[in-house]
């Protein structure tokens, strides 16, 4: 049995050290065989200079470096790409998801063979900003309702797989990717296990509200074609009610300045995919890799 753990990075110059300790703590404690898979994804601060550290007295860390800030999900991409473990987990190094829950997990996934996936999520979410609380649970009821994906409330990235899933998400090549939805996406047996956030120790979320509310436009454009649907229906009322109105003048200035309104949300809707569709016929590489540190011929046994 073995593991490959997947650190995203960015700006995580305060933390990774703390948090490379207590996971490689609590693996060598349950004797797992494993490998840590930095992500330093175009990070500004020390955090390379730390990683570069932790690999020289660690022959168990392998980093990835970015030629620049590509984003965690290109990050979390590369760290798929190059896990060599029968097991492959995700977790980010800014101390909040708790090692013990990652241990818990692979645990539970090697204990029993029914299961292919062990995701972990959030069951409180009061300590968050309050537009963020509202919008959070609105956005899993729209992309649930409207998609052909199911994802739960609070799942997060924050999870432990096989190796053959790992393999399925690699296979998926659209260019723009949600990971939460591609696990969906690609069935296997999934089991849900609750966690409780740490307090985060240093610096602040990267996650704006303006950087949350993309994503979650992004998933939904991403699995889902019920916008697409909605313009058209709305496009035939609107239609519908402009040769009512040529034939019998029922509408004020007021109305079609309404209507005007929803032609140009309706453009914005379909503007979402035509971008989706641009940037998927582009095939620019999701990340560059500026250097790679700790990868040797020799795969895990």
């Amino acid at each position: 049995m073995n593991l490959s753990v997947i650190v995203p990075c960015y700006n995580e110059e305060e933390s990774v050290e703390i948090f490379y300790n207590e996971l490689v703590k609590q693996l060598n404690d349950e004797k797992i065989t494993h490998e840590v898979l930095f992500i330093n994804d175009g990070s500004i601060d020390d955090t390379m200079i730390k990683l570069e550290g932790l690999s020289k007295k660690d022959k168990n860390v392998k980093i990835i470096s970015f030629s620049k800030n590509f984003g965690k999900e290109s990050a979390m991409l590369a760290g798929l790409e190059h896990a060599s473990g029968k097991y492959v987990s995700i977790i980010d190094a800014d101390l909040q998801q708790p090692v013990e829950v990652l241990i818990s997990m692979y645990k539970k996934l090697i204990d029993n063979k029914d299961y292919d996936i062990v995701a972990a999520y959030r069951e409180n979410r009061d300590n968050e900003n309050k537009i963020k609380t509202m919008l959070t649970p609105l956005f899993y009821k729209i992309i649930n309702k409207t998609s052909e994906i199911k994802l739960l409330p609070g799942a997060s990235d924050f999870r432990v797989f096989k190796k053959e899933v790992k393999d399925a998400i690699i296979s998926l090549k659209e260019q723009s990717r949600f990971l939460k939805g591609m696990f969906s996406w690609v069935g296997f047996n999934t089991i849900y296990v609750p966690y409780e956030p740490l307090d985060r120790k240093f610096g602040k979320s990267k996650w704006s509200l303006i950087k949350l509310i993309k994503y979650a436009i992004g998933g939904i454009v991403s699995f889902s074609t019920f916008p697409l649907a909605v313009v058209f229906v709305v496009s035939a009322v609107l239609f519908i009610l402009s040769l009512l109105n040529v034939l019998f003048g029922i509408f004020g200035m007021k109305t079609l300045i309404l209507f005007l309104s929803i032609i140009g949300l309706m453009i914005g809707v379909i503007s979402l995919y035509l971008i989706r569709m641009y940037k998927n016929s582009l095939q620019r590489p999701h990340y560059i890799i500026k250097e790679k540190i700790g990868f040797r011929a020799t795969k895990l046994k």
